[in-house]
């Protein structure tokens, strides 16, 4: 590649002149001046020798070098020495080093056949593991040229074909990428990918992004590499085999074998004759937990042309597909079929969506990988700790409609609205496959609703009874919320680490507990709302009572609005009395912009919940939400009240990231800044600014998407609900926050939630006169503002 750096060796027979270094010193330094990164050295053959038997990473330096000029007889003798005494000598034990080699890759730079920003050399699926193709053939075979892979049968043609073609595609993306930086560089970072996207060809398209095209492609190529690698050395060298279950021959399907512990065909003419054993050797694969052997790989792809309609429709086919996601090692052999491309060929739809990759920092899977993933998890759920997950899952009688839901519950995306697209599509599927239309039912609702939960949990006022009805209104029953709820926790876990937290896990249990208490009781089961507050009222009164018996709760009752007596417990409230009583002392002393922070930390959901109570003014909830930005403290959630005495009761749950030895020093810091905030003596659009500045050290530039903004009047009684999806940036809640102030808007309650790089952020506003925004040039200005400001 265009930057990569070179090593060069001047040879000696025997004894190196003195004048031989100064010599490659005068003969480099012009390469190096004109910036070639450039290593050389002055060995002897004996040298050479030595040094490849102390260390394998020379030898591998050794097997991959060129004649370029002199005494090539000396060169030859060095490489045919190295054969005699090195590689032939410990060719197992070399192999046995790049297996470990292997491993530390993996540890260093992960599987980059799926990884947002991998490496092109080093990640598995990179260019190291064609060398590591090469160098096994060396040491086995003797082979030094690639060709050879296919002329001495060690690859077939259809492989060494794809294999050069994959290559090809890996090296100019590696060139651009090193024209591009300037220099040797092998992680295709983000601020990359777009820009090579467009030197190599491809096109936005309806809803399909250029540089998710061109990334879809690269990890095809990269998959396929990866899957090679494995199997070449699988078949010629492996110092992992495990002792398998030995099977009788009555065991395993006829036209079928195993052995060492890999399933093969009898021949090819078997599949001729009986197309079917396609889906039985994967299905073999399933119940023994033996892999295809790297030959069973090849002809299963050489004969994918007889999966046609009639083998897809065939009741025996549908048979073993089913036993597959209902039995043993459901996701290895999914994979296997996966990587060979029969998945796709079974189900063609499958193949939209296989190499399919969201640019985002959110998705760390393409599409088609992600859905196995999910599938794993809910396949592994006997063997979960957390008991509700397991608990659900076990009274669960058949939950083969959960896994192919599982499978194919982002089949849709490839285009917008990819729940209720993707339904319509596993319709098609299921239809195909003759599929009962009771589970149908099953699957088509879980996979038009797969977002349902995680969305209203995240996005919507819990506390808010019309929401959650809605919600147990679209279940209708128990079952399905269980499958859902199930279905919900597998598609976070498989999306990537931001996607599910204790945070999220505690909301959507919080919904899950609610709509199953109405699916078991009924609508109308639930107390009716003015009872919960007397309930409450009571409750306070007694707990006040016990603690002061000189307070007067009603007092501080009758100015709290029931809104906020239905969502707070009585504890919570008699903690903000005394909050309360903090702050009137605040004001006898004349303090200027008083203020009370109480600060609460969870150990169950690693989450802080800040309780900020001040006279209310226009822009409080603003100014609070930018110093915690300013502090580094990533807003969750909150809930703004106001009493009818004016003073202003801002709840925030937040994470906890503060310095876990000193947390202290971090809050007394946040209090300061607040202070400082509140009486003038701090900016915040200023410091955000500032704090918000690209670093010249930075290189990584983050996907950019075009902001989105709904307005919403239907969803809530009380309430305008706006949404606003976007890039993530510091300071960016501060400014929507402040563009809402300016806009009129009074923030009652913020579901606060970042995917990665973006943020889903959701606000429930009345405007100053305590109405719903529904003057239509007002709701644009509103779109207009905020799309602007994201």
């Amino acid at each position: 590649s265009l930057c990569s750096d070179v090593d060069v060796l001047i040879l000696f027979s025997h004894k190196i002149p003195s004048l031989a270094k100064e010599l490659a010193e005068e003969i480099f330094y012009p390469m190096r001046e004109m910036g070639i990164e450039l290593g050389y050295g002055t060995r002897t053959t004996k040298d050479c020798t030595r040094l490849c038997r102390e260390d394998f990473q020379v030898l591998t330096s050794m097997m991959d070098s060129r004649f370029i000029c002199g005494d090539s007889p000396l060169y030859l003798h060095l490489m045919e020495d190295l054969k005699q005494k090195i590689i032939s000598k410990k060719a197992v034990a070399f192999c046995k080093w790049l297996e470990d080699f292997h491993d530390i890759r993996m540890e260093a730079f992960g599987d980059a056949s799926h990884l947002l920003e991998p490496n092109l050399k080093e990640g598995i699926g990179g260019l190291r593991d064609y060398h590591h193709i090469l160098w096994i053939a060396n040491a086995l075979f003797g082979l030094r040229a690639p060709r050879d892979l296919e002329y001495l049968g060690k690859l077939s043609h259809n492989e060494y074909q794809e294999l050069r073609k994959h290559l090809e595609f890996i090296w100019l993306v590696r060139n651009f990428l090193h024209q591009l930086s300037g220099r040797r560089n092998d992680r295709l970072s983000f601020e990359y990918q777009e820009q090579i996207a467009q030197r190599l060809g491809f096109k936005d398209q309806d809803n399909f992004l250029a540089v998710e095209q061109f990334m879809g492609r690269l990890h095809s190529s990269m998959t396929s590499i990866k899957s090679l690698n494995r199997s070449f050395v699988k078949t010629y060298f492996s110092n992992r085999r495990v002792n398998r279950k030995q099977y009788q021959a009555s065991d395993v399907t006829g036209g079928l074998h195993i052995h060492d512990g890999e399933i093969e065909f009898d021949s090819a003419i078997t599949i001729v004759s009986n197309p079917l054993l396609l889906m039985a050797i994967f299905e073999q694969s399933s119940r023994s937990g033996c892999p295809l052997s790297i030959e069973a790989r090849r002809l299963v792809r050489d004969f994918l042309h007889l999966v046609d309609n009639r083998f897809k429709k065939s009741e025996k086919a549908v048979e073993g597909f089913l036993d597959i996601i209902n039995g043993k090692n459901t996701f290895e052999t999914l994979s296997q079929m996966h990587e060979i491309g029969f998945l796709e060929a079974y189900v063609p739809e499958y193949g939209q969506i296989k190499d399919r990759v969201q640019f985002d920092a959110y998705h760390i899977y393409p599409v088609g990988r992600h859905s196995l993933e999910t599938l794993r998890y809910l396949k592994n759920l006997n063997h979960q700790k957390d008991i509700l997950l397991l608990d659900i899952f076990s009274e669960l009688q058949e939950p083969e409609s959960l896994f192919m839901a599982g499978l194919f519950h982002d089949i849709g995306k490839t285009g917008k609205d990819h729940a209720r697209k993707g339904r319509a599509i596993t319709c098609k599927i299921l239809d195909r496959l003759s599929y009962d239309k009771n589970r149908a039912e099953e699957v088509l609702f879980l996979v038009k609703h797969h977002l349902l939960l995680v969305e209203t949990a995240t996005r919507r006022d819990l506390n808010d009874e019309k929401a959650v009805v809605q919600c147990a209104r679209i279940v209708g029953d128990v079952g399905r919320l269980k499958m859902l709820y199930l279905l919900t926790w597998a598609d976070s876990m498989a999306t990537g680490p931001t996607a599910w937290n204790d945070w999220i896990g505690s909301l959507v249990n919080d919904l899950f507990f609610k709509i199953l208490h109405i699916l078991e009781k009924g609508e109308l089961a639930s107390l009716d709302a003015s009872k919960r507050v007397e309930i409450t009222m009571s409750e306070v009164r007694r707990e006040m009572f016990q603690r002061n018996k000189n307070l007067d709760p009603d007092g501080f009752i009758d100015v709290m609005s029931p809104r906020y007596l239905l969502a707070s417990n009585p504890l919570e409230i008699v903690r903000h009395v005394e909050m309360v009583q903090g702050l009137k002392r605040q004001l006898n002393n004349h303090v200027p912009s008083p203020f009370c922070l109480n600060i609460r930390e969870n150990e169950l959901d690693e989450c802080c919940e800040i309780t900020v109570m001040a006279n209310d003014r226009p822009g409080l909830f603003s100014d609070v939400a930018g110093v915690l930005a300013l502090n580094n403290i990533n807003i969750l959630s909150a809930e703004i009240y106001t009493w009818r005495d004016g003073i202003a009761v801002d709840i925030f749950k937040v994470m906890n990231s503060l310095d876990p030895i000193n947390p202290e020093r971090d809050w007394h810091k946040v209090k300061e800044d607040l202070k400082r905030t509140f009486t003038g003596k701090l900016s915040l659009t200023y410091r955000l600014g500032k704090k918000g500045e690209p670093s010249i050290l930075s290189n990584d530039k983050k996907p950019a998407r075009i902001p989105r903004v709904m307005v919403d009047n239907g969803s809530s009684d009380f309430f305008t609900i706006i949404e606003v999806f976007s890039d993530d940036r510091v300071g960016l809640l501060y400014l929507l926050t402040r563009t809402l102030f300016d806009l009129r808007l009074d923030i009652r309650i913020a579901k606060i939630a970042t995917k990665g790089d973006q943020i889903a952020d959701v606000f429930y506003v009345r405007d100053f006169e305590g109405q719903k925004v529904e003057d239509k040039e007002h709701v644009k200005e509103i779109k207009d503002a905020l799309s602007f400001m994201s």
